[in-house]
């Protein structure tokens, strides 16, 4: 008797000893996958979500989050949650718009009248409905919309009209939306992934990138460029990117992934706002880069027709472009 008491015993230990096991086991870890580094709005928006969800699901659910590509470039993190090997990325329409052309829409030039514009749009009742469609055709879900910043070009030299840009090799993503600006003004756009645009730069296989100013200076782009033309060609508006199967979760825990979507739209968002609004001031003080504020009107002259050629070309309906325009 007492030898079975003791081995009782024993397997009483051992499964106090394992019960943290099991219960860790248990948790629900999610991955989110990104290209940018731990300064810029989308960590920090994702690190928001994360505290979100632990918060929400009484910690059974973790979000770990890899920054700086390390799972791969922005085509590989979305291949990726499309096939359920990861559960988050952030993405912009202009590459979204690849799987579902309408959300890219206002990747073209001058869609937006200014920032105050696109914020609106990201709050209207157009963005759901181009999400819900993208949705439909990709098996993904998009949520937590944002106004995710304006796009300039980063150059070894100012670019203050159009025609300076003509025949210039100028980086951009790899998606068709990227390529209208350049080619409406004549320069020579190079699809390059962002994790290679540094050494692209450094190495002259392009003259200059198409980039916002927190993206810009998060891939250290000052050292390998020496002046930011201010174009404010493009507004981005960028997603939350779920894969498919993260629905597959209990119901309140995808309500709780539903929330944490907000958050990080919102917390991404702020964070973009702020450095557009402090880090030109911050550069040109510490002599990181220079800026300069080219011709807008000839810039926007130039590539006026863009949007009526692409609904004639039957890209876009043109009710959707009346309906964006017409929001306040």
């Amino acid at each position: 008797m007492a030898r079975v008491t003791r081995i009782a015993g024993l397997f009483g230990a051992l499964a106090l000893a394992l019960a943290p096991i099991a219960g860790a086991e248990a948790q629900t870890r999610l991955k989110f996958g990104h290209v940018v580094d731990v300064t810029h709005a989308i960590h920090l928006g994702a690190t928001a979500m994360a505290d979100h969800l632990r918060a929400c699901t009484n910690g059974a659910v973790q979000l770990d989050i890899f920054p700086n590509a390390q799972l791969g470039g922005e085509a590989a993190l979305l291949d990726q949650t499309r096939l359920g090997t990861l559960d988050f990325t952030n993405s912009g329409a202009g590459f979204l718009s690849r799987s579902h052309r309408p959300l890219g829409l206002t990747a073209l030039p001058y869609v937006f009248r200014n920032r105050d514009h696109a914020r609106a749009y990201v709050r209207s009742d157009v963005l759901p409905e181009l999400m819900e469609a993208w949705n439909r055709a990709t098996g993904q879900v998009l949520l937590g919309p944002y106004y995710a910043g304006a796009f300039h070009i980063f150059g070894r030299e100012g670019y203050p009209n159009p025609e300076s840009l003509r025949g210039r090799r100028i980086r951009v993503p790899d998606a068709p939306a990227w390529l209208v600006f350049f080619r409406a003004i004549g320069a020579s756009p190079v699809p390059i992934p962002l994790p290679d645009t540094y050494l692209a730069l450094r190495q002259g296989v392009v003259e200059g990138t198409n980039m916002p100013l927190g993206v810009g200076f998060s891939q250290r782009l000052n050292e390998v460029t020496q002046v930011v033309t201010m174009t404010y060609h493009q507004m981005e508006i960028s997603f939350l990117v779920a894969g498919g199967h993260v629905q597959r979760l209990p119901a309140a825990q995808w309500r709780c992934v539903q929330e944490a979507g907000v958050v990080y739209g919102r917390v991404a968002q702020d964070v973009t706002i702020q450095g557009e609004d402090s880090l030109r001031e911050r550069a040109t003080r510490e002599n990181l880069i220079r800026f300069l504020d080219p011709d807008l009107a000839a810039f926007q002259r130039a590539t006026s027709e863009v949007i009526a050629e692409r609904v004639r070309a039957g890209d876009f309906p043109q009710s959707l472009v009346d309906r964006i325009a017409a929001i306040r």
